[in-house]
């Protein structure tokens, strides 16, 4: 089968269909909606669970980023054995498992809380399970979808996926600060179980079921299926530059998140609903960007869209270092940070997923989406740790400095890189 065929042979057919439009695709719609919940969700505990260490435990910078790296830990061991996983079973099993576990994972949280039980060990226990469920259901749904929408339908899909977690961060942050504040924490843990829940129904209510797997694919070997997905990152020249540069933006990222959460909380003296404004707020320029990502493709080009979007994103940073000179303006200056950070990103990982989604052809989808997320999300727990560590050893200002300057020199390589890039529309990659 070659390559085209491939990447067709799973997409939704039926008279019009490709015409349609997305509002008519119902089980595009069902996945939409299942990812926006499980999003939303997703971002109340991401703030919940640093400030929970914070707050109730009493947690140190380290353990806040041990605790977050723990998250992100499974995009090193988890993530590439569950592309081999979502490329031999159906996809949209695969992600309704997912989503049980992080909800049995996390209802853990109240349940030590209430019974006095709960500390750092099993709040990192948990932390991986959960970010384990995750690593599965985000190269799943990834991989899945394909064959829910047109090929020609890819960029809009994405647009709007990536619109839902824009939205998922203003509800989630804004709501979960709320909850945090009024609540406590381990009750906006409590309210992320209902929301994977929730995502649960809503995709198993999808109708489409894939082709059967080929069974002759179950005889070969499937350490060498692995490293065959990593092999294909490399050999074709962008995915390869598009791995290198999101695995050094995602790590100093990581580390100025981690660093951030405890720099407002001890440095800036806001409480657990303004650092909820802030990402809240910030985050109405994401849903602003996955609104003119399409358009602003179509009017730049790949290589010049890319270029464009991952300048706000890298730059962004550098708007918070003001803030260390007691200027009064630290609120406006975090929120503006993260509004410039936000919409650059959006319109930047609409175009990648798209990309990577158009060149890699169907069958070894899972996989190389999941070799993809390992190069770019292992560095998480790593940006994480070190965010940690560094902010007690130098300081949270200082170290906000060091990783802010780090992400703008990733930014400058990847700019040259990019310049080298064809205009013309990107050949399919080979496997």
């Amino acid at each position: 089968m070659s390559s085209t065929q491939a990447r067709t042979a799973s997409a939704p057919s039926g008279p019009g269909r490709a015409d349609r439009g997305l509002r008519h695709n119902h089980d595009f719609l069902k996945l939409w909606s299942g990812e926006t919940v499980a999003a939303l969700g997703s971002q109340v505990t991401q703030l919940a669970l640093p400030l929970l260490v914070l707050g109730a435990l009493g947690g140190s910078a380290a353990e806040v980023g041990l605790v977050t790296a723990m998250q992100f830990l499974p995009a090193l061991c988890v993530t590439p054995f569950a592309g081999l996983v979502i490329d031999m079973f159906d996809r949209r099993l695969i992600i309704l498992v997912a989503n049980l576990v992080r909800a049995v994972a996390l209802a853990v949280v109240p349940v030590l809380y209430l019974t006095d039980s709960l500390g750092v060990p099993a709040l990192c226990a948990i932390a991986f399970v959960v970010g384990s469920g995750t690593a599965v259901f985000d190269v799943g749904y990834l991989a899945y979808l394909p064959a829910l929408v047109p090929q020609q339908q890819l960029v809009d899909a994405n647009s709007k996926l990536q619109g839902s977690y824009a939205v998922a961060q203003i509800g989630g942050s804004g709501v979960g600060g709320l909850l945090i504040k009024v609540l406590g924490a381990w009750f906006a843990i409590l309210a992320n179980v209902v929301a994977y829940l929730a995502a649960f129904v809503a995709m198993f209510l999808i109708r489409h079921r894939e082709p059967a797997r080929d069974p002759e694919a179950a005889s070969r070997p499937r350490l060498a299926d692995i490293l065959t997905s990593f092999g294909l990152l490399w050999r074709n020249r962008i995915l390869r530059m598009l791995s290198l540069r999101a695995g050094w933006f995602n790590m100093c990222e990581q580390a100025i998140l981690t660093l951030f959460l405890v720099y407002a909380v001890k440095e800036l003296h806001m409480d657990a609903g303004g650092v909820g404004f802030v990402l809240a707020f910030g985050s109405i320029a994401s849903l602003a960007g996955a609104a003119v990502a399409k358009r602003a493709g179509n009017r730049f080009g790949f290589p010049r869209i890319l270029i464009l979007a991952s300048s706000a994103s890298s730059i962004a940073p550098m708007l918070l270092l003001p803030t260390g000179s007691g200027t009064g303006w630290n609120f406006a200056l975090a929120t503006l940070t993260f509004a410039v950070y936000g919409f650059g990103l959006t319109i930047y990982n609409v175009h990648v997923v798209a990309f990577r989604q158009t060149v890699i052809p169907s069958d070894v989808l899972g996989r190389a989406t999941a070799a993809y997320r390992m190069l770019t999300y292992g560095p998480f727990p790593l940006g994480a740790f070190l965010g940690g560590v560094l902010g007690e050893r130098l300081g949270l200002w200082n170290s906000l400095l060091v990783f802010a300057v780090a992400s703008l020199a990733g930014w400058v390589l990847f700019v040259v890189a990019c310049t080298r890039l064809p205009e013309a529309e990107p050949e399919p990659a080979s496997s």
